[in-house]
């Protein structure tokens, strides 16, 4: 038997699946990145004719049931499954789809005997409807307006003359005769759930804005960042990477946390001239004890100190994260700051409030603490235009290691 060429293998393991029992594939590199060719339509809906059916999608945001500051975005699609044939009766044996939510770096693959738990029979010229939800636990990244991808196909078979339904022989397990193709289409987040760049604007001092999951303060005399990133900016952003993870440090995986010092919810820390203030609180409404569910709110402030005249501006982001009890760290990193790449004159500071929904079941026999987390913000120094980097090498800032610490 020839063996398997690596790029086969690589499939084949991923296909396995992700430990959910759920197989996976290797994601798009464009979704991975949310960074979206502009050249690519971002289409909610989408037809495709395979064979004798047409298979039409459309899909919408459901506000109703989902929950922006806890990453919980639902969808509705509606597929419309058309037979074209003027002598063919068709069955429908099963479906298989493939979703890939933005940021992921694989695509889940969900499949399954029938449609909606039926195998309809379609004649020539009927039509099967249906309107299903897509649950995502999933934060707009880059610059990208979409929540996920989805592409896929069902399986049928043609049956005879007096036929009423599908013969063990003709389903051959799910497989069928042939397969209709679910043409890819996106979920796109509504405007208001979508990352915004930060534009030049002259009235905008101490201007607010917020949306259900990250609220960004700028304090500035004049605007930010200017529309388009500088090359070092982008080279920066290039770099991203999805979530990986590290070894976690020991007290974090034992729970035994050193009560010496109490633990602190907040920290200030000053690197090369820019500091990173952060502080933390608990956000009971938005938690569940019962499944092991807590969320927190964490403010960051950072300000440019130098005590020259040198603009900076903000490029990317890197924060590690260990809940108690876990013998990991998450690493999260990625590109500009809640999907902006800020630029501080002297004095001027960034802020904004974002949201840690953990899932963690905490040690309260030996603490109250849930998860530590730490990180660095990259930045370029700019040229006297305030606009042009000066190194194409981006220095950090330390975001000094902090608590998510549960109320007594």
């Amino acid at each position: 038997e020839k063996p398997m060429s690596k790029a086969a293998q690589a499939r084949a393991e991923a296909m396995k699946n992700d430990g959910s029992g759920r197989p996976r594939l290797p994601g798009d590199a464009d979704v991975t990145k949310g960074e979206l060719d502009a050249d690519i339509e971002i289409n909610e809906a989408s037809s495709a004719t395979t064979g004798p059916l047409t298979v039409e999608v459309s899909s919408a945001y459901n506000t109703e049931n989902s929950d922006p500051p806890m990453r919980k975005h639902c969808f509705q699609y509606t597929v419309r499954i058309t037979n074209n044939s003027d002598t063919d009766t068709v069955q429908l044996l099963s479906r298989r789809f493939e979703i890939q939510t933005v940021g992921s770096s694989m695509k889940d693959v969900v499949q399954g005997e029938g449609v909606t738990g039926r195998q309809p029979v379609l004649q020539p010229g009927e039509v099967f409807e249906y309107t299903s939800t897509a649950p995502l636990s999933v934060r707009p990244i880059g610059t990208t307006e979409i929540a996920a991808r989805m592409s896929g196909e069902y399986r049928y078979c043609i049956l005879q003359d007096g036929q009423d339904k599908a013969t063990d022989e003709q389903i051959n397990k799910g497989q069928g005769e042939a397969g209709a193709e679910l043409s890819t289409f996106n979920f796109v987040f509504p405007e208001e759930q979508r990352v915004k760049p930060v534009r030049p604007s002259d009235d905008d001092d101490d201007e607010e804005e917020e949306d259900d999951s990250v609220k960004t303060t700028t304090v500035t005399s004049t605007a930010a960042a200017p529309a388009s990133a500088p090359p070092a900016a982008k080279d920066a952003a290039a770099t991203s990477s999805p979530a990986s993870s590290l070894p976690g440090e020991p007290d974090m995986t034992s729970g035994n946390i050193s009560t010496a010092t109490p633990p602190n919810d907040s920290s200030d820390t000053l690197t090369s001239d820019v500091r990173v203030v952060v502080t933390s609180t608990y956000r009971p409404e938005r938690s569940d004890a019962t499944l092991d569910k807590h969320c927190f709110a964490y403010n960051v402030r950072i300000t440019n100190e130098s005590p020259n005249d040198q603009s900076i501006q903000l490029v990317s982001r890197r924060f590690e994260i260990q809940t108690v009890g876990s013998s990991n760290k998450d690493v999260v990193q990625g590109p500009g700051v809640t999907g902006r790449q800020p630029v501080l004159k002297p004095g001027e500071s960034f802020e904004y409030t974002s949201t840690a929904p953990l899932s963690v079941r905490p040690m309260l026999d030996k603490t109250q603490v849930v998860a530590r987390m730490s990180g660095e913000y990259n930045f370029v120094l700019l040229g006297e235009d305030g606009k042009t980097p000066v190194s194409s090498t981006p220095l950090k800032a330390e975001l000094g290691s902090f608590h998510f610490i549960l109320p007594e």
